[in-house]
């Protein structure tokens, strides 16, 4: 799903390990996608099948996954990383899901209507689904869900979603538990649910995807959000698979719920093993995971000589980006955001790190987007001119070779995450390039989920660097919007724009895919100007699937989780 693929709604998938994200994004999606060209991907396939690993042939029940250490989010309305979402896709199913070029497909939900005007959406729930506990899932619960995202004190990521529907506002302001539920969502009957939007958007069908909360389990007095957090590592939904086991950044255990609405899952068991860049290859090659991702050209390589693997090959709908705070005066001065951007050469480290593997990033929208465009600045690598601006802004440099403004040092603290190549890469160069402009760079080093604490919940922090993995629509509003600009929101820089506002409201309401892309154009244009972040790389994914694993395809829009009861382990000759 857009939103479970959202941004991330994660780490970096320059990592090593497989797509990773800071956070996921919004959930909105094109009703008629025409971006993904399928010749983009390639696929190496297995050389010597006979060289797996016999303790992978002895593992006859079990999937092991690479991951990059999940925050234990294990919610839909609050995983705030790709590997939370992964654990909520294999628990958790929504009323709708994608296919692999990107088009909303009915899942929980067997059809749905959207009435003449675009703003009410009705959703006819498949009878007989169950939950892990074996009650059915009905409307109520679907209600429960939506509802508890407009709650006055939730404070996930999914706001966008909701924030729309009518009665939205007045729900969500009551703090003296006066409205008793949102306007915009009736349930008709034990299997009808309907949802009234306050005006008509192209890409809303996508913000019904997220996972469906049990209301028996869940359920909590307006208010009392608590109680849901309180769940994060005892979910419950309608998924494939149960959590049978959670290990905090060593790993996730699950087991197959064997009465899941769409077939028993072929797997007893999946387990996502933590790896890092300087693990990864070694787990692959030694037959202890079976699917993992691996970022650079040389790994690539080293897992197509073992022989066992199946490598996927795609640009990524992911970009990597260096977040400045904005309500920092050093940085809310555009001048200097775009000297960070001149003075820092972005080709040379990119061409040198990915040796192929990646472009220069100029922009929030991925090349396989209908909406992407490169008619944009190009920020080629230019200290003359970054010199000349940090000069214009009141920086100046002393003997000592480094700026100072109303006697104070530029220096920029850099919250970063440990284990990671790429991180070791960019720190050299950017304290270089930096350096060489007079501004002092001082790394801080942590674990990934307190590195996304300080930035998202807390937002304390000078400057730091992830990636995205995006959505299927190109709307940004899911990260850019000022409603995102609240502590537990993806505007974690604090970028608002009133002219961007008006653009993402445009390109919401407008219907019409050649329309929009010109929005949308002309946001891409705005937004390369302002530089919310300092944009960094696209990249491709190579995902190995050992040749004992039938029925993962990874895409752009697609991961491991997709149609997981399909998948199944072979046995290899």
């Amino acid at each position: 799903m857009k939103k479970l693929l959202s941004l991330c709604l994660g780490i970096l998938i320059v990592v090593g390990t497989f797509s990773s994200c800071a956070k996921p994004s919004s959930n909105q999606g094109s009703s008629d996608n025409k971006s993904l060209n399928k010749s983009q991907i390639e696929i190496i396939q297995a050389t010597n099948p006979e060289k797996l690993p016999q303790v992978a042939r002895d593992r006859k029940d079990t999937l092991v996954v690479g991951t990059t250490a999940p925050n234990g989010t294990f919610n839909p309305i609050y995983s705030s990383s790709v590997y939370d979402s992964w654990v909520v896709s294999l628990i958790f199913d929504g009323l709708i899901s994608n296919d692999a070029e990107g088009n909303p497909i009915p899942n929980v939900a067997e059809k749905w209507d959207i009435s003449q005007d675009g703003k009410t959406y009705t959703f006819y729930i498949k009878k007989g689904i169950k939950f892990h506990d074996g009650k059915e899932l009905t409307a109520e619960d679907v209600a429960f869900t939506f509802t508890a995202m407009c709650d006055p004190n939730y404070d996930g990521p999914r706001t966008d979603a909701v924030m729309y529907l009518e009665g939205y506002e007045e729900y969500n302001k009551d703090k003296e538990n006066k409205v008793k539920e949102v306007k915009g969502i009736k349930v008709l009957d034990p299997y009808t649910i309907q949802f009234t939007l306050k005006e008509a958007q192209a890409p809303a069908i996508w913000n019904f995807g997220y996972g469906i909360m049990p209301k028996h389990y869940y359920g909590f007095e307006k208010g009392n959000i608590k109680k849901l957090k309180d769940l994060f590592l005892k979910p419950m939904g309608s998924g494939a698979y149960t959590l049978k086991n959670y290990k905090p950044g060593a790993e996730v255990v699950f087991e197959k719920n064997p009465n899941y609405w769409k077939g028993e899952p072929k797997i007893k068991n999946i387990v996502m093993k933590v790896t890092n860049a300087n693990t990864v290859v070694q787990e692959l090659t030694s037959g202890n995971v079976d699917i993992d991702g691996v970022g650079k050209p040389e790994m690539v390589e080293m897992i197509k000589q073992a022989g066992f693997f199946n490598i996927y090959s795609y640009p990524a709908n992911s970009y990597s980006y260096i977040g400045l705070n904005l309500r920092d005066e050093r940085f809310s001065d555009k001048r200097v955001r775009q000297a960070l951007m001149y003075g820092f050469d972005r080709k040379g480290f990119i061409n040198a790190y990915y040796k192929g593997n990646g472009q220069v990033c100029n922009a929030p929208i991925s090349p396989v987007s209908w909406a992407y465009t490169d008619e944009i600045n190009q920020y080629e690598y230019n200290p003359e001119l970054a010199n000349k601006l940090l000069d214009e802004a009141g920086w100046v440099k002393k003997e000592d070779g480094f700026r100072y403004k109303d006697g104070k040092k530029f220096t920029i603290h850099w919250m970063t995450y440990t284990g990671s190549k790429f991180v070791e890469s960019l720190v050299a160069i950017l304290k270089d390039n930096w350096g060489k402009l007079g501004i002092e760079v001082i790394p801080e080093l942590m674990e990934f989920g307190t590195l996304v604490e300080k930035v998202y919940n807390k937002r304390e922090f000078e400057m730091y660097n992830m990636a995205w993995s995006l959505s299927i629509d190109p709307d940004p509003s899911g990260i850019f919007s000022k409603a995102q600009d609240v502590p537990g929101g993806n505007n974690s820089v604090g970028w608002v724009n009133e002219e961007s506002e008006k653009l993402m409201k445009q390109g919401l309401t407008e219907f019409n895919q050649d329309k929009r892309k010109e929005i949308y154009k002309q946001w891409l244009k705005l937004a390369n100007d302002e530089l919310p972040y300092l944009f960094l790389a696209y990249t491709k994914d190579n995902v190995a699937v050992s040749c004992r694993v039938n029925g993962v395809n990874p895409s752009p829009y697609v991961d491991w989780t997709y149609d997981i009861h399909k998948v199944e382990l072979v046995d290899v000759k």
